[in-house]
């Protein structure tokens, strides 16, 4: 009985694997196009491009203006000030290592105090050229 089942089971073999698909026919006419479809996501950025060429040389800008930095140690006695001179104008000023304040006096004169003082020397002051 065993052998029976086996000459089944080889003769259904032989039978599903005769049974292939026949030649191919030819290709049909190509069906009428589709509508449109949507607008799909936007893709990824690409990569930075080289860099483009120098440009043109510009003209020469004005000249800079002169910076002068005036320094007084005035423990001498008297008062510690100082002046920019009068084609300069006073930026900026500190006194002593510590960088007190000045005490500006119009547009060209700053003081450090009446009395002159180890906390308060030197006196530095900045002075621009006036344009």
């Amino acid at each position: 009985m065993r052998t029976a089942r086996l000459i089944v089971a080889a003769a259904l073999i032989a039978l599903l694997a005769g049974c292939g698909q026949g030649p191919k026919g030819d290709a049909g006419p190509p069906g009428p196009q589709g509508s449109k479809g949507d607008t799909g996501a936007a893709g990824p950025t690409g990569p930075v491009g080289p860099p483009g060429p120098p440009g043109p040389q510009g003209e020469q800008g004005p000249p800079s203006p002169t910076v002068r930095v005036v320094r007084k140690d005035c423990l001498g006695g008297g008062g510690c000030s100082a002046t920019c001179r009068g084609d300069e104008t006073l930026v900026s000023a500190y006194c002593g290592p510590a960088r007190n304040p000045a005490s500006f006096v119009g547009e060209r004169g700053v003081s450090c105090g009446v009395e002159a003082n180890a906390a308060n020397v030197p006196l530095v002051a900045i002075c621009v050229a006036s344009p």
